[in-house]
């Protein structure tokens, strides 16, 4: 009778033992939420996968990441966040503004903590009360530009530059929270700046065409400036204006001379950050979003293109491992 009832308390042991080890070895489930496949999106989530690598969260061993994008398709957004929260996720990451935003009433459950990356201004978003507190439901990481940074930057690499160009949409928030930053940075740097809006992409050769005169244009980092470099650049490499841009992608096809711009890949280490202390029960409360730091910030330079437009490269740049070409 007493081997009988040991026995059944070694196996009532054993299969405690096996359900514990097989609910130890459950992963834990990552969500991440992205507008669309995109060159400078995709940094930000290999950012953010390789830092949590980093700090212990090894994916198919401790870590399971459910990803989903909208392929840039704003009624499309609901819908992935839905399936990223049916997987029950312990963090949700979402990439850029218009998913961050919807995530706030996507998310039915409140418990599962966001973390945003790819914004400029989440205060301005709705997401965080401030920049020194995450929200209640939301943290991350923004993409905040230091705009003093940038016009130092520019002032090294077009030394007799005194006056610059920007195009914006007057329609896109984070253009009008932009253009208000580099006034007053071009106040500080004692540049000249001339601001031409821009309402639609048809738009863009013929006001591009009021900058001239400009020693550069600076491209901000506008959906709308963005998606029509090719037209801008038609009209200031007419002019032989250079382009300093915020966006990365572009000098390495040739259209833009210089870019001075965040890593996108340390943005999303940032993000993976915060999620880790989200994950180790941390609330979105008791921490702060992050902006990129000037140590972040990197420059590439188009030797091609400098001399496309016949002009010179700062000697001070010369031994510099910032060339594209």
């Amino acid at each position: 009778m007493l081997r009988k009832t040991l026995g059944r308390l070694l196996a009532g042991t054993a299969l405690a033992a096996a359900c514990a080890a097989a609910n130890a070895q459950e992963p834990t489930v990552v969500g991440i939420a992205n507008f669309g496949p995109h060159p400078a999106l995709d940094q930000s989530v290999a950012g953010f996968k390789e830092e949590l690598r980093r700090l212990g969260y090894v994916d198919g061993k401790n870590v399971r990441f459910v990803y989903s994008d909208a392929n840039f398709t704003p009624a499309m957004i609901p819908q992935i966040l839905n399936q990223i929260e049916a997987n029950k996720p312990s963090v949700i990451l979402t990439v850029t503004t218009p998913v961050s935003q919807a995530a706030i009433t996507s998310i039915t459950d409140k418990r599962i903590p966001l973390v945003f990356v790819l914004i400029s201004d989440p205060v301005a978003a709705g997401l965080v009360p401030n920049w020194k507190q995450g929200g209640t439901r939301f943290v991350g990481s923004a993409s905040a530009m230091d705009y003093d940074a940038v016009l130092e930057f520019a002032r090294q690499i077009f030394p007799n530059a005194r006056r610059f160009g920007v195009l914006y949409a007057p329609g896109e928030a984070n253009d009008v929270v932009a253009m208000k930053s580099i006034e007053g940075a071009a106040k500080r740097a004692g540049l000249d700046l001339q601001a031409v809006s821009v309402d639609s992409a048809i738009d863009v050769q013929q006001r591009t065409q009021m900058l001239a005169g400009v020693d550069f244009v600076y491209a901000i980092g506008s959906s709308l400036v963005q998606s029509s470099m090719p037209a801008l650049a038609s009209v200031t490499d007419r002019y032989r204006i250079p382009i300093l841009s915020a966006e990365t992608e572009l000098i390495k096809k040739g259209v833009v001379a210089v870019s001075y711009a965040a890593s996108y890949q340390v943005q999303g280490a940032h993000a993976a950050q915060l999620a880790a202390e989200l994950l180790k029960g941390r609330k979105t409360s008791e921490l702060a979003p992050v902006k990129p730091g000037r140590k972040d910030y990197a420059a590439l330079i188009s030797r091609k293109k400098f001399a496309q437009l016949g002009k010179p490269i700062p000697a001070a740049f010369e031994h510099c491992n910032c060339f594209v070409d």
